[in-house]
């Protein structure tokens, strides 16, 4: 079995996962008009907006939108091409983004996955001062709270949904409450090395890919409170057990008081030499 036949989540799934994930997604056609995006797309954009072309600027590269078209019809995807988004009234806010085209001419899509920059990260340490005012903290909050765009994912945007979950420029799995690996995606089975091996890793227990145990049953017992991993730098390992330093941002869905399932999106560490973030709720050594 390949990575790329491996079964996706369901559609109910894909509308949360995709629509309520705490870094922003957009799909859109060739030339940067938005076919769907999710909330926290939204929050980077200052709200609606039917094309990214005036909402995104790049350092040195004029402007920004063509910059990027032009890098992805070359290369086919970027990664970590750190950005500047802008919303209508002028207000700017930094993101980093990964993309990947699918198709070619006037019929490709591309698919646009963006995290903020943020100086801080979750959850904290027990034995440090929470910050509940830090921006990872105000991020989330943001995005909790805003509505969920006219373009949102939908049962009318199936198709388009299930394509990104499967090109996805960035890892995306579900854990549920036990543990376990209810799906990954193609790039997530594949920055771990189970490509060859998918039911090695999709079924078993997230622990499997973690370097920290301790980190592991940290964050298990933070999924029963919703509680966010956002902007959080830890190592998986792959399937020969080598480190593979990561940029985990994650999310539960809960409802009437009970998680069913994590939406966890993580990149590959854009500064792998930086210090793994710890947690010390239970005392156990990084």
């Amino acid at each position: 079995m390949t990575a790329e036949i491996h079964d996706v989540p369901n559609d109910d799934q894909l509308i949360d996962v995709i629509g309520n994930s705490s870094v922003g997604i957009a799909v859109t056609d060739s030339e940067g008009s938005v076919l769907l995006h999710n909330k926290a797309l939204a929050v980077l954009t200052g709200g609606e907006t039917p094309h990214l072309r005036d909402r995104v600027a790049v350092s040195g590269a004029g402007e920004g939108l063509a910059h990027l078209l032009g890098l992805l019809e070359k290369d086919g995807r970027i990664e970590h091409v750190a950005v500047t988004y802008r919303d209508g009234a002028g207000h700017e806010r930094a993101a980093h983004v990964n993309a990947v085209r699918v198709g070619e001419g006037k019929k490709a899509r591309i698919h646009w996955v963006s995290r903020p920059e943020l100086g801080k990260r979750l959850p904290v340490s027990d034995t440090a001062e929470a910050d509940a005012a830090s921006d990872a903290a105000g991020w989330i909050r943001s995005v909790d709270a805003a509505p969920q765009p006219a373009l949102a994912p939908s049962r009318a945007t199936a198709d388009l949904m299930r394509e990104f979950y499967q090109v996805a420029p960035v890892a995306i799995h579900l854990i549920g409450v036990d543990g376990g690996v209810m799906h990954a995606n193609p790039a997530d089975i594949a920055l771990v090395e189970y490509s060859k091996h998918p039911t090695e890793y999709v079924g078993g227990h997230i622990r499997r890919i973690y370097q920290d145990q301790g980190l592991v049953d940290d964050f298990l017992a933070r999924w029963d409170e919703d509680s966010p991993i956002i902007n959080f730098r830890a190592n998986f390992l792959t399937r020969e057990g080598a480190p593979r330093p990561v940029l985990i941002f994650s999310t539960a869905q809960a409802a009437g008081g009970s998680v069913s399932n994590t939406r966890c999106f993580v990149f590959s560490d854009p500064t792998p030499q930086r210090e793994r973030d710890t947690v010390s709720a239970f005392g156990w050594p990084a």
